[in-house]
């Protein structure tokens, strides 16, 4: 039996040129591992890491996830919705990957660039248990 775990990260003024300039959210990232790991999930297996992003136009949202399949990433979960009357668009960039917290912060510090560089907001990653 799968559980879906749902983990935000919260991100605010990174800015910069290389992935390596934004830096992830080490004990957050940490915390989530050990979070998945005391609910059942195998850290040797992959994991479906899913990087959850807002854009306030479409056209961001589309360029960002263009460029994460560019980057061998999956596109999910498109869609759109109002929020205090503000309409934004959403999407997941999916990757298998390993429960290994030097992988998991590359990926995160990626994710940063990519919302800095398409003007969304990157609103951190989640993953089911795997076992």
């Amino acid at each position: 039996m799968q559980k879906l775990l749902t983990l935000l990260i919260a991100v605010l003024g990174f800015s910069g040129v290389h992935a390596s300039e934004f830096p992830p959210n080490v004990e957050m990232n940490r915390k989530t591992i050990q979070t998945l790991i005391e609910a059942g999930s195998n850290p040797s297996k992959p994991h479906p890491l899913e990087h959850h992003f807002n854009c306030f136009s479409s056209e961001s949202l589309n360029d960002l996830m263009t460029k994460g399949e560019s980057l061998g990433y999956r596109v999910a979960n498109l869609g759109d919705n109002v929020h205090e009357g503000n309409r934004y668009w959403y999407g997941d960039l999916v990757k298998d990957t390993s429960l290994n917290i030097k992988v998991i912060n590359q990926e995160n510090s990626l994710m940063l660039k990519l919302a800095s560089e398409f003007n969304a907001d990157y609103d951190g990653w989640g993953t089911p248990v795997v076992e």
